[in-house]
Parts: structure tokens; C-alpha cells; sequence
């Protein structure tokens, strides 16, 4: 596992987690899982992640927060903000404040890699 680019997912839905560590890793990455804000923050202070797949909405919070502890960190991490909320409003502000990316929910294995191939991780 030479240099295996490391993804952070931090999303609450399970099947989200499953599929998208599944697909990351067929694809030859290295996922990690976090259901909640609090959880992300502590996997990014363990671990450095060559990105992170990061829902808008979750049980401790919005995505919005960890986002904004992402950049503050100066970190080279890529962001791809992932929702179910898909409107100009949210991918207007995920972009103001520092997301790389943004899918909306549902996607497709296409999607993320085009979002991959964009951000180029």
C-alpha cells in the first residue's frame, strides 16, 4: 500500500459510509469512517486525510463547522462537501467557505470520481 491516499468520510447514514468506503477503496484509496462532527475532528487530529467526503448535515451539528476547523488547521486537505440539501444557497456558501467539491445526494460511482479526478486526490 504505497502512498494510498487516505479519505476521511464523515457522514451519519451507514449505507452512505459502506458505499462510498466500499467504492473508495475498489478504487484504490484508503477510507475511514466518522458518524458524527466530533468524531471527524478527532480522526483529523490523529490522521492526516488526502481528502475528506464531508455531509452538510449531521446529529451533532452542520458540516459547515468541520469545514471551517478543516481550513483553520491550513491543512492541504481537499473537502468535498456531500447533501441531500442540493440548492444554489448550499453549494454558494460550501464554496464561500473553502469546500473544494460538492455532490449532491444521490450520486453515483461517476460522481465521485469525477469529484476525485477535480480535486485531484
Amino acid at each position: 500500500m504505497m502512498n494510498t491516499k487516505r479519505v476521511l468520510i464523515v457522514d451519519d447514514e451507514a449505507d452512505i459510509c459502506l458505499l462510498l468506503s466500499g467504492l473508495l477503496m475498489r478504487m484504490g484509496y484508503q477510507p475511514t469512517c466518522a458518524n458524527f462532527l466530533e468524531e471527524g475532528r478527532q480522526r483529523l487530529a490523529q490522521q492526516t486525510y488526502d481528502a475528506v467526503f464531508l455531509d452538510l448535515s449531521l446529529p451533532d451539528g452542520v458540516g459547515f463547522e468541520l469545514l471551517s476547523h478543516i481550513r483553520n488547521m491550513a491543512d492541504k486537505t481537499k473537502v468535498i462537501m456531500i447533501s441531500a440539501f442540493d440548492g444554489i444557497a448550499e453549494r454558494k456558501r460550501a464554496s464561500q467557505e473553502g469546500a473544494d467539491y460538492f455532490i449532491g445526494k444521490p450520486f453515483n460511482r461517476k460522481t465521485i470520481e469525477q469529484a476525485l479526478q477535480y480535486i485531484q486526490v
